[in-house]
């Protein structure tokens, strides 16, 4: 009886060891391959592949819009039939307009995040997107103003308008920010990418219905990571408010403010271990998405 009861123990032993073996690879594989995505692609697969486009830019006053702006149609653009998703690109403080020339003023939206991409024949999602970069006229993107931007574009181009996103880097970056905190239902984005940026608690709330992935630097010494509402407080913040969709952060070990270059251009690899890895194409992220 003894017997039989030790090689019962010792089965019962070898049996859980084998399990959390089998749990522990399991978070090992999940933490280092990319992980399935589940985009719903009936709405984009109509759309022709974009070979290349036509990058543009349009003058304060030249248009109706409210802010000077580069746009981006993709090779094929069709202006009617099926919409195309749009994304909004905000810049930091640097390229703000300081004059009413195109060649020196908007020429400066174009030196970081996808408007360079596209410059530098870079640009190449899974998908066609249409791609609106405005140039700020002020010190910071104002809520009301953002929002009066994408709906000329939408007015003035054929858009999914279920699949608005948003992204931006630094003060670009805390305009998506404060764009879905501040509008909240009323807030065209389907998700949002904001890089080096901070927020703030009153608009904690209203950001728990948009998806969120952000980004930032360990090192960035200009916008703090965790310190006064920066990414990863913000991201935390959330968390803590059952949003529909978890909140994601990336932190780079050793990135200053510049998170950036890295996250536009796809460049996978090592990141803080408590934070969310990278190894996602964040277009195909954005993707996943559509607001009802």
């Amino acid at each position: 009886m003894n017997k039989l009861l030790i090689a019962l123990l010792v089965f019962l032993f070898f049996s859980c060891a084998k399990e959390s073996d089998s749990v522990a690879k399991k978070r090992i594989t999940d933490e280092v391959f990319v992980p399935t995505l589940k985009i719903d692609s009936t709405d984009l697969l109509g759309l022709p592949k974009d070979t290349g486009g036509i990058h543009k830019g349009y003058l304060l006053n030249e248009t109706e819009a409210v802010y000077a702006h580069m746009i981006y149609t993709p090779g094929g653009y069709q202006e009617s039939g099926e919409g195309y998703p749009l994304l909004i690109f905000l810049h930091g403080w640097g390229p703000r307009q300081l004059t009413n020339e195109i060649g020196t003023d908007l020429n400066v939206v174009k030196e970081h995040g996808p408007p360079a991409l596209i410059e530098q024949k870079q640009w190449n999602p899974s998908f066609p997107f249409i791609v609106a970069s405005p140039q700020l006229e002020g010190q910071y993107w104002a809520s009301a103003d953002v929002h009066s931007f994408i709906d000329y574009i939408i007015e003035k181009y054929n858009i999914n308008t279920n699949r608005i996103y948003l992204t931006g880097l630094s003060l670009g970056g805390g305009g998506c920010w404060y764009y879905v905190g501040e509008k909240g239902e009323e807030s065209h984005a389907a998700a949002i990418i904001p890089i080096s940026a901070r927020g703030e608690a009153s608009i904690v709330s209203n950001l728990t219905n948009t998806p969120i992935w952000a980004f930032h630097g360990a090192k960035d010494q200009t916008v703090e990571p965790i310190n006064n509402y920066g990414s990863v407080t913000m991201v935390n913040e959330i968390n803590r408010n059952s949003p529909a969709v978890i909140a994601k952060v990336t932190v780079f070990d050793n990135a200053g403010h510049d998170a950036w270059t890295r996250t536009y251009g796809n460049q996978f690899g090592e990141t803080g271990i408590s934070y969310s890895p990278f190894n996602l194409n964040i277009y195909d992220w954005l993707l996943q998405y559509k607001k009802e």
